[in-house]
């Protein structure tokens, strides 16, 4: 089984067929788009998304948590 691997550490080779048309899917680009954005942003996902004002999925824990009464000081009770 494999390790999740985050989004900062994915690095694109515009080269790989592959990967420029999956993340140019996943970013909603055409992968001619992400290609020069690779050569003008460089190859790190996170610094793509940051050039295409893409941000990563978020997922919201607090919908995933149990609610908490909360104090009035804002702590848990």
């Amino acid at each position: 089984m494999q390790r999740p691997i985050p989004y900062t550490s994915v690095i694109i080779d515009p080269m790989n067929c592959a990967q420029v048309e999956f993340w140019a899917k996943d970013l909603q680009v055409q992968t001619y788009e992400l290609r020069a954005a690779i050569k003008l942003a460089g190859p790190r996902l996170s610094d793509l998304r940051r050039y295409f004002g893409k941000s990563a999925h978020v997922i919201f824990l607090n919908s995933r948590r149990r609610s908490m009464p909360i104090s009035p000081y804002g702590s848990p009770a």
